[in-house]
């Protein structure tokens, strides 16, 4: 991205280059580059149908976002039964952790904790393209910030479900329709509210509605194909 705005040319992670200055770019990296055209790219790609038999389930991957200091890692603690927060300076998360947790029915989930601070956006938009639901978490008494809306707009360029948790519904100024007013701004609609995104209200910290949330994961993988990829995961 420094190379192009050198060269005058203004683009985000997530924009695409043409060719002519891909091939600039990566020349100025030290890299050789040979040009084809879409019919080459097709020669000796030999196509494959997976066995049914040898396929292997995995378990659905999961990705916690939110503004920074809206109860990410603390809701991931209580899932693991450990204390991440602590070790992490002024309780902000510094680094992308990945976590496999073993549900009640026995299964495995995968989750990733991102970093909530604004410095962190390209590692949290990298954490986006790897992951089956996005949970969004969003403090009761705080509502929508610009991290929020950051890690929204990183999960629907990911193309990925949204399954919004509202946290700290213990805290004395909490106001849950207040989040889900903001929210509807951003084109992420509670089912009560006439919308398709899933809500569910926490406290983490006093492990309140946490089965819920599981089941909120559960409602999800039985949605119709058209909300969630249902091969990728088992």
């Amino acid at each position: 991205i420094k190379a192009l705005m050198k060269m005058g040319v203004m683009v985000t992670i997530n924009q695409n280059v043409d060719a002519d200055t891909a091939e600039i770019i990566a020349a100025e990296f030290g890299h050789k580059i040979k040009r084809i055209n879409d019919s080459d790219s097709q020669i000796n790609i030999k196509k494959e149908e997976d066995k049914e038999e040898n396929l292997k389930a995995r378990s659905p991957v999961v990705t916690i976002m939110g503004h920074v200091d809206h109860g990410k890692t603390t809701l991931l603690d209580v899932l693991r039964s450990t204390n991440i927060v602590s070790k992490e300076h002024g309780g902000i998360t510094q680094h992308i952790g990945a976590y496999r947790i073993k549900t009640k029915s026995n299964k495995f989930i995968t989750f990733f904790d991102t970093p909530g601070h604004e410095v962190f956006t390209s590692m949290r938009a990298r954490g986006t393209k790897i992951t089956d639901i996005v949970i969004l978490v969003v403090a009761a008494d705080d509502g929508v910030k610009e991290q929020t809306v950051e890690a929204i707009n990183h999960a629907k360029a990911a193309k990925v479900p949204i399954i919004v948790c509202i946290n700290k519904i213990d805290s004395n100024n909490a106001d849950s329709q207040k989040i889900k007013n903001q929210l509807m701004k951003h084109e992420i609609v509670a089912e009560d509210m006439g919308g398709e995104n899933l809500f569910v209200e926490i406290s983490a910290k006093l492990k309140k509605n946490l089965d819920k949330l599981e089941e909120k994961r559960e409602e999800l993988f039985a949605k119709p194909e058209e909300f969630l990829d249902q091969t990728k995961w088992a």
